[in-house]
């Protein structure tokens, strides 16, 4: 809402007044976000209304107050500025206006001439049944007239807020003609709410820059940990992306800390955001911040907690008969950040739910509300790359190309945008929705009908194809062909069934299957937003017949939609253990940017691990069985017989791994060894007990069984004697299915090698994240035992990190050797 710089804060009148004047319930489905094409389609019918009008008509008025402060506590001066446009003025007479129109009219000439103040909001709703204007909506054309009547010195001002709708064009116009003595009272009660906010801005960030100005690095650097911070400051201070392949255990998270809160200090940057794709890497920054608080850092940094895992309902159920938060939610929500922001710096999860219970309002909103002011920002990368998260959100309210985003763990991040700028509309669903409402609305039915009925129209043009007896291959470049060309015909059908189903559930707050159809409602303008933007790297694909038929937007490179937000800001930094090849990273994550990459060496010494890669293993589908799980097996029980610890092996499925559990419980020698098994869903208490098995100090052997990609093979940190060998089977590769099989052709079609694009990378990818398990600091030792012949191939080691260069080649006759060797000279290096 407020911009802060040099001792100077600034707002808009629009951000000013829905901050500070906003009031009632909190209701899902009132503010949905991405209404892109209404936004358009209102800013259209903006220009068409202001050509319409008069000579003296002006358009896009640009009006502008300041004024020099004084905190009155602390004598801090300082420079508020509010400025806007208004979207047009005038001069009329007050004959020219409808006094039924106008409550205050008695002591006005109707031959006196007034500064009118237009405000155009451009709706959906029947405008004929406004019978006054929107509190909000007037609130705005006030604060212009005041500015407006101020600059002019006039005593009396007219505004009119003009309403028109979107489909028909039709206009209302609401007037009020206010005094001017009357407007500045209400005008300065507002201005004075907002200089309480501004007095806290300029407080608490002279504070924090003042701290950050005697911060120094908490550690003795490791090696590679000083050129890392060098090259994140050196990219902040030239605005400049990059690309940084670290080695794990170097110290990441407060070698990119660091520099950017050294940015944050000298006014170069407003916000960093730490972005992750797991909650666990969200807490080891949560972490960081506090370590560098205990040395004199202040600032306000908050973690933000999705929905689902924040919301006191067992459901969510965002509206007032549902729940008591929601009702009068804007009524107390200010007084709820302001108390938060003021009494608290460190606003972890456990903060929000504490003062989300004290002022009765909803703990995900005064999350989002609070993140806007505090300095940085720990969050799921969907709050700044999601258009629908972020288009009223976090990185939507920070001032632009001043901000600093910190990508932990990029490479989740390519996958995790395919799934954010793809989008699927399913016929079943829409049946589904169609019969709710074949009691409740039949405008709505008839709008859903006119979706099935496109998509029938599309399903029919497929099967006609797929008829015609061509070769597979052909096949699927016709369907893909005439999907990419028609599917746009179902932009129109959804955006008339998607306005009247918004404005029916602002409406019914309260109704049996509401939740889901807002869901349903939210699916449905997410595949219009994409159906609109979709560019070259997308394919389109349907899935099943009949009532099953599903029409997908398949993002297969995203570097376009990512590269939109990185222009935004001033420095986005990508870094990861596991970002290898870069070029392919670079080219899908940023696309056409130019951004330098470089890989940081290894600090630790390779006599630190012992790395095999076994020749008589395969995880194979086609040659998966009892004998590969038997062997398995045994390197397991050679592992630990060499050396009792902690151990970690991943498998490549869920499936492979209850095999081998079931063959190691029915080993005699592996009957001393305590088991710990990764359950496909695991709530969050559930992972956190996993993970404190690994702290017990226990005689016996641990071996935790876990699938290879998932949570545990990246973002933890078990350190020493917690986890002294991973072992890891299979190359990692995903499943073959036919997402995976058209990003194959659809690389292989731009001259690129498709297989590894869809398959070998992401999986050794996902190998390299497992093995980083292991060694984590100077002092760790331990193993890492790769178990699959392929490991050998050279397309394969190619792709393994350079330090990898000095492995063991084993079998199971020569691999206890190996290992006994090993692990005697650690003790050599101990004495």
């Amino acid at each position: 809402m407020l911009v802060y710089q040099n001792n100077t804060v600034r707002t808009s009148v629009r951000k000013m007044v829905e901050f500070l004047l906003r009031e009632g319930d909190l209701v899902s489905g009132t503010s949905m976000t991405g209404d892109v094409e209404a936004m358009q389609e209102g800013a259209r019918l903006h220009r068409k209304i202001q050509k319409q009008q008069g000579e003296t008509y002006h358009s896009e008025v640009p009006l502008t107050m300041s004024w020099h402060l004084a905190n009155q506590s602390t004598g801090q001066e300082y420079e508020l500025i509010l400025d806007g446009r208004a979207d047009g003025t005038d001069r009329i007479t007050y004959g020219e206006i409808d006094q039924s129109e106008e409550e205050n009219n008695d002591h006005i000439d109707e031959e006196q001439e007034l500064i009118l103040i237009d405000e155009i909001k451009c709706i959906y709703g029947d405008v004929t049944q406004i019978e006054e204007a929107q509190p909000l909506h007037l609130a705005q054309a006030k604060c212009y007239a005041y500015m407006a009547a101020f600059e002019k010195n006039v005593q009396d001002i007219a505004v009119r807020i003009t309403y028109c709708n979107i489909e028909t064009e039709e206009i209302r116009y609401i007037y009020q003609i206010i005094p001017f003595g009357e407007l500045e009272i209400w005008f300065y009660e507002v201005i004075d709410k907002l200089k309480i906010w501004a007095e806290f801005m300029i407080f608490s960030k002279n504070i924090c820059m003042e701290s950050i100005g005697q911060l120094q690095f908490p550690f003795d650097y490791r090696p590679g940990q000083r050129q890392m911070s060098a090259m994140i400051y050196q990219s902040i201070r030239n605005k400049k992306h990059l690309f940084l392949q670290a080695p794990t255990g170097i110290g990441k998270t407060i070698s990119a800390l660091y520099p950017s809160i050294k940015h944050l200090g000298n006014g170069s940057i407003d916000t960093i955001f730490y972005l992750t794709a797991k909650t666990i890497t969200g807490t080891v920054a949560e972490n960081t911040f506090r370590l560098l608080a205990q040395i004199g850092l202040r600032l306000h940094y908050i973690t933000i907690t999705a929905k689902d895992k924040i919301c006191i309902l067992d459901t969510v159920q965002c509206n007032p008969d549902s729940c008591v938060r929601a009702k009068g939610h804007y009524d107390r929500i200010n007084e709820a950040v302001f108390s938060l922001l003021t009494k608290e710096e460190q606003i972890t999860r456990e903060k929000v739910l504490e003062y989300a219970q004290n002022f009765t309002v909803c703990p995900y909103e005064l999350e989002f509300e609070a993140a806007v002011f505090c300095e940085c920002i720990i969050c799921d990368y969907n709050y700044v790359f999601d258009p629908h998260v972020n288009a009223g959100g976090l990185f939507g309210n920070t001032n632009k190309n001043r901000s600093v985003l910190l990508l932990d763990e990029a490479h989740n991040l390519l996958d995790r945008a395919r799934d954010m700028y793809s989008a699927d509309i399913s016929k079943e669903e829409l049946r589904t929705i169609r019969k709710s409402f074949q009691q409740r609305n039949t405008y709505i039915v008839k709008a859903i009908q006119n979706v099935i009925r496109t998509l029938t129209s599309l399903e029919r043009e497929e099967k006609a194809i797929r008829e015609a007896g061509e070769e597979e291959a052909g096949i699927y470049t016709k369907t893909a062909a005439m999907l990419a060309a028609k599917s746009e015909k179902l932009y129109y059908p959804l955006l008339r069934l998607l306005e009247p189903l918004k404005d029916y559930l602002k409406e019914h707050t309260e109704f049996e299957d509401r939740d889901d159809i807002v869901q349903t409602f939210f699916r449905l303008n997410h595949f219009l937003y994409i159906l609109e933007r979709k560019g070259e790297g997308y394919q389109i694909y349907s899935t099943g017949t009949g009532n099953r038929y599903v029409l997908r937007l398949f993002c297969v490179d995203p570097s376009a939609c990512i590269e939109e937000y990185l222009n935004k800001t001033c420095s986005a930094i990508f870094f990861s253990a596991t970002l290898l090849p870069i070029r392919y990273f670079r080219q899908l994550l940023a696309g056409h940017l130019d951004i330098e990459a470089y890989n940081i060496p290894s600090p630790f010494e390779k006599k630190q691990r012992l790395i095999a890669v076994t020749n008589d293993v395969t995880s194979r589908y086609s040659q998966r069985g009892e004998r590969q799980y038997q062997r398995i097996v045994e390197y397991m029980e050679l592992t630990i017989q060499e050396k009792a610890g902690n151990y970690m092996i991943f498998f490549p499925s869920y499936e492979m791994l209850h095999e081998c559990e079931q063959s190691a419980c029915e080993n005699e020698r592996l009957k001393d060894c305590d088991f710990l098994i990764q359950k496909q869903f695991m709530k969050e208490e559930e992972r956190a007990s996993f993970l404190k098995e690994f702290e017990i100090d226990r005689k016996r052997s641990l071996i935790a069984f876990c699938v290879l990609g998932s949570l545990y093979s990246e973002g933890i940190d078990l350190k020493g004697e917690s986890l002294i060998g991973v072992m890891i089977v299979g190359t990692g590769l995903p499943k073959v299915c036919r997402e995976r099989e058209i990003i194959r052709t659809f690389f292989d079609t731009h001259g690129k090698k498709g297989y590894d694009y869809a398959y070998r990378y992401p999986g050794i990818n996902k190998v390299l994240q497992a093995a980083g398990r292991v060694i984590r600091t100077v002092r760790d030792t331990g193993i890492i035992l790769l178990m699959d012949e392929r490991f050998l191939w050279r397309e394969n080691q190619i792709l393994l990190p350079q330090e990898w260069d000095s492995y063991y080649e084993v079998s199971l006759q020569n691999y206890p050797m190996v290992l006994r060797s090993f692990w005697q000279s650690q003790d050599q290096i101990n004495e």
